[in-house]
């Protein structure tokens, strides 16, 4: 597990980075561009990611799972790396063109998407999926830090009115552009030089297509809510309530699925050398450590939501507060999610099974949103998202419970739940009476912690003893140096 511990740890670090950088541009953007312009910007990134993530037919997690599987031969991982390189190369001039129809289509936008272009472009060229199957995060994650820093100072130089929307989109492409060109820096030092077989872009294009199915629906139910507001509604700010709030509750779980980003390689690598004993235990593990993670963090940003928008993004976002308490749900379902799609059954090359789950979930999401956009705008699409997460991953247990007993996991879920109302009960109780700003929040955040913490060296939690455990090694390895 030492490898586990190092990438979650440079992962983690990371998602720290995620969780400062939105607390300080958000309020920023938020004020300076106003909720009608940030809402375009929402619209253009969402139908990008859509174009993207088809034209790309799953090649992404394909060439994470292939590299876990050659990577302990370096030829065979050379000649799989460039010959999924030269199929990205084949998808980005389909993607391109697809892109570039869908903005003269709708030319009310066509100015921004061309705009957010690079993005697009950076999307097909990056090779991070490499570093993610090689269970190597350093480069990767360097490089993501380097690109969010750059997009910081960037938006508080270039962004200042409400006519710099262009200014912001270009500002996110580029800097995305520049990150995944910089991390082929140090490609050669895992790889040989480029070996291409364009015999085998066929072959590679159909492994990716079984993963394609599953990520396209995946994405349709998370993405393909802001499209429809906009087509429905016609209003851009509709999409921009919805959105900030979005990416507010992104921050907890993106704490959560770095796990599955760090796991996925090493059950993928042990499936293939036919441990099973050993994906069982590494599943158990990442899920114990997900709920306990996902109840405080799921409950906590429910609680929090009513006194922390108006002081953080302003008095016209109030209607942000209400989407964050409806698309709360979604923090334990994608962390249920993690554990089994993200982690067990694409390591396990059944995709068959997320298939299923995502093509429900996609298309009960599309007639939700179809029925409750038009009467409650922003409000129904929040609602299709948690009932189409909440069909997602219940297919996918009754399939997983089949395989591995579960059993264990859900007397841990149920302890992270009562300990997560604890410490939102208490928070509140002693929080009530307060108004909405920043110290607030802070409060709020401070005593939730402190409860749930007290309950789980109470309950003497497996999960927090093992982190410790881990936390002490690299503090002895630390002062050995």
């Amino acid at each position: 597990m030492a490898r586990i511990a190092k990438n979650y740890m440079y992962n983690l670090a990371y998602q720290t980075l995620l969780l400062i950088v939105p607390l300080v541009t958000a309020p920023y953007l938020a004020r300076v561009l106003g909720a009608e312009r940030l809402g375009i910007y929402g619209y253009v990134s969402s139908v990008g990611n859509i174009i993207t993530t088809i034209s790309m037919l799953g090649i992404y997690t394909y060439g994470n799972r292939q590299t876990a599987y050659a990577r302990s031969d370096r030829g065979l991982l050379t000649e799989t790396f460039w010959e999924l390189e030269l199929v990205r190369c084949v998808l980005l001039v389909v993607g391109t063109a697809v892109y570039i129809a869908y903005s003269c289509i709708d030319r009310g936008y066509s100015k921004y998407f061309l705009l957010y272009y690079p993005y697009i472009f950076a999307q097909f060229i990056d090779c991070s999926w490499l570093y993610v199957g090689l269970e190597e995060m350093k480069p990767a994650v360097l490089k993501n830090f380097a690109v969010k820093l750059v997009t910081v100072a960037g938006i508080f130089i270039v962004v200042r009115s409400r006519e710099d929307v262009s200014k912001y989109i270009l500002l996110i492409a580029f800097a995305t552009l520049l990150g995944n060109i910089s991390i082929y820096s140090q490609l050669f030092k895992y790889v040989g030089a480029p070996v291409f077989k364009f015999n085998m872009i066929s072959t590679h294009l159909k492994g990716s297509l079984r993963l394609f199915l599953p990520q396209v629906a995946s994405m349709l139910y998370l993405q393909v809510d802001k499209v429809m507001l906009q087509w429905i509604t016609g209003q851009a700010n509709q999409i921009s309530f919805y959105d900030q709030a979005e990416k507010i509750i992104t921050i907890p779980m993106s704490f959560i699925t770095v796990l599955s980003t760090v796991m996925m390689p090493r059950i993928a690598n042990e499936f293939k050398n036919g441990k099973t004993e050993s994906v069982s235990d590494l599943l158990f593990r990442a899920g114990k450590f997900a709920l306990f993670m996902a109840m405080p963090m799921m409950l906590g940003i429910f609680c929090i939501a009513g006194r922390f928008i108006p002081w953080y993004l302003g008095s016209e976002y109030t209607q942000s507060a209400q989407i964050i308490r409806i698309l709360s749900p979604i923090v334990l379902f994608n962390a249920l999610a993690g554990i089994s799609g993200k982690q067990y059954f694409t390591a396990t090359n059944q995709t068959a099974v997320l298939t299923k789950a995502y093509v429900c979930a996609a298309l009960l999401n599309i007639v939700v949103n179809a029925v409750l956009i038009p009467e409650l705008g922003c409000t129904g699409a929040a609602i299709a998202t948690v009932l189409s997460s909440l069909v997602s991953v219940s297919i996918q247990y009754i399939v997983l419970n089949k395989q591995i007993n579960m059993r264990g996991l859900w007397r841990c879920g149920a302890k992270y739940a009562a300990g997560a109302l604890l410490m939102s009960a208490v928070a509140l109780v002693l929080t009530h009476n307060r108004d909405a700003s920043a110290r607030t929040t802070v409060l709020q955040i401070f005593i939730g912690c402190v409860a749930y913490l007290a309950f789980i060296v109470i309950t003497r939690d497996e999960v927090f003893k093992e982190c410790g455990k881990i936390f002490l090694k690299k503090l002895d390895r630390s002062e050995l140096k």
